[in-house]
């Protein structure tokens, strides 16, 4: 499903188009533009809530890579990462060595080592570098003095912006439940008209948005419910 193919179930369930309405086919249609607006900032703000519990398989990249340089310290990580994939660490197959997060971060490594950026050696740990650059950046410590392939999982952004973008889902069953999620959210961001309203309050009490949600959490599984005995049958 893509990402108009989304807003237009989602348009449909919350009756913006009935019957034999033509669909919009771009985020430019004027006859639905207040309304394709507010739709595609729904469907971004729960893929977002998404990405941020760490519910979307897809989100799992094995492809980040760095190569060291000799005396320098810092390197960006992967334009679309968002954060390691389980325990944080890079891996030098290499040399047989992880690479793990130096513990209390950059903070205490200045207290630990004052030269910690020139202090070279064998790399052993990284920590994030808060620097004013594009991407996330990590740094080595100790300081590698020669070429090393590093690689690392990581989570990556899932975010989309494009009419054909696909939604980030395995199948249409999760895609399906995911637009109804969505629609809950559109409605009550449309109906806000001054804009003041909480929206995730009204929506963590809506039980249509909790069945839905509950619903996808499910499919997301990829394992049946342990505890009960059978199937359930009601």
């Amino acid at each position: 499903m893509t990402f108009m193919e989304c807003i237009v179930r989602m348009f449909r369930t919350q009756a913006i188009i009935r019957g034999d309405t033509d669909s919009p086919a771009t985020f430019s249609d004027t006859q639905h533009g207040a309304s394709m607006q507010v739709a595609r900032i729904a469907v971004q703000n729960e893929l977002i809530r998404l990405m941020a519990i760490r519910l979307l398989p897809k989100e799992r990249k094995t492809s980040g890579a760095i190569t060291t340089v000799a005396a320098t310290a810092e390197y960006d990580l992967a334009s679309d990462f968002l954060r390691f994939f389980g325990e944080a660490h890079l891996t030098d197959h290499s040399n047989n060595l992880e690479i793990c997060e130096y513990g209390g971060g950059l903070e205490k490594l200045q207290i630990d080592d004052i030269d910690y950026a020139t202090t070279p050696g064998t790399p052993n740990w990284f920590y994030f570098s808060p620097q004013n650059s594009t991407y996330k950046k990590i740094g080595l410590y100790f300081v590698p003095q020669d070429v090393r392939s590093l690689v690392y999982d990581y989570e990556a952004s899932l975010l989309i912006s494009n009419e054909s973008d696909a939604l980030p889902f395995h199948n249409d069953e999760e895609s399906f439940t995911f637009s109804d999620i969505a629609a809950r959210r559109f409605k009550f961001m449309f109906e806000d008209v001054d804009g003041k309203a909480d929206i995730q309050a009204i929506l963590d009490k809506d039980q249509s948005y909790r069945t839905s949600t509950t619903t996808l959490y499910q499919l997301f599984r990829g394992t049946n419910n342990k505890g009960v005995y059978g199937t359930v049958y009601g």
